[in-house]
């Protein structure tokens, strides 16, 4: 994988990121024909597509793969992995406003897309205030955070079949468990899991800005318009210092500013322990190389 490219969910209250996606975060969110909104950070089509049925559900992540021969390489390497992989036709490209796409149904049934040319305007981003730009390209849309019903297998299908690499793992302390996190760019992660319930949810979805005075922004009206229950703080495993809200399609929305990038060839894995630790500021408790 290159980068995530777009998320898709499905809720009642899709209508809802009308309002407060341009009002509090200042992104762009348009309704299509089908009722589906479409919300945007950057000068891609779309970033995160809500399809207005219920329940409150992930229906899709879209992977970009860049060019045909990665495209190839991925879905060969999918397959080979036991999944059957479906080709796209010309309507779903249209629907997805990409060029080429290839799918498949994950262990936990969520469908993954992978494709290639999504449609992109430069400069055709305004935003809803002058400083509502988001810090995608090569490190695409930002992460989100899934909870799995086995971490494990979880862990096993994104490394080796998706081919991401682990970057950090916390120890969030009592019921929560572990967080591990994956990446597949120099972003710290793409994917973040968690274990728990009996089916695959979205717990998060994050934004980075390319400002701290857009988050700062941003954390003002929503504290005042919305469920706002973790307060600005930087946490130790990407560094970056941000917030988190509730929505009424059912995830959150985490939005931030600063996060460090990941190097390769010198970055080592971390286990975080933050057990005896609140709020979202961690304490590093050992530094270890994570399996495979």
């Amino acid at each position: 994988m290159r980068t995530l490219g777009y998320v898709g969910a499905q809720s009642a209250a899709a209508a809802d990121w009308l309002d407060f996606g341009p009002r509090v975060f200042g992104f762009e969110a348009h309704r299509h024909a089908d009722g589906t909104v479409r919300v945007r950070w950057c000068d891609r089509a779309y970033r995160l597509a809500v399809h207005p049925q219920g329940p409150d559900r992930l229906l899709y992540l879209g992977w970009d793969l860049g060019d045909e021969a990665a495209l190839e390489a991925a879905a060969k390497r999918v397959a080979g992995a036991g999944f059957v992989v479906e080709p796209g036709g010309a309507r779903l490209a249209a629907e997805r406003s990409v060029r080429r796409i290839v799918s498949f149904t994950d262990p936990f049934g969520l469908r993954h897309e992978l494709f290639v040319g999504q449609e992109e305007k430069p400069g055709s981003y305004r935003g809803q205030r002058p400083s509502s730009r988001a810090v995608t390209g090569d490190l695409g849309l930002g992460f989100v955070a899934l909870r799995v019903p086995d971490l494990q297998r979880g862990l096993d299908f994104y490394r080796d079949v998706m081919g991401m690499r682990v970057s950090d793992a916390i120890n969030l302390g009592g019921p929560y468990g572990e967080m591990w996190f994956l990446r597949c760019n120099l972003r710290h992660h793409s994917i973040a899991l968690l274990e728990g319930g009996d089916e695959l949810r979205l717990e998060h979805l994050m934004v980075e800005a390319a400002t701290l005075e857009e988050v700062e922004i941003a954390w003002d009206l929503a504290e005042r318009e919305m469920d706002a229950f973790v307060s600005p703080g930087r946490r130790l495993s990407d560094n970056m210092f941000l917030f988190r809200v509730r929505t009424s399609t059912g995830f959150d929305v985490c939005y931030g500013w600063g996060a460090s990038q990941v190097d390769d060839e010198n970055w080592i894995p971390r286990y975080i322990d933050s057990s005896r630790v609140g709020g979202i500021v961690y304490s590093a408790a050992a530094v270890v190389t994570a399996p495979r």
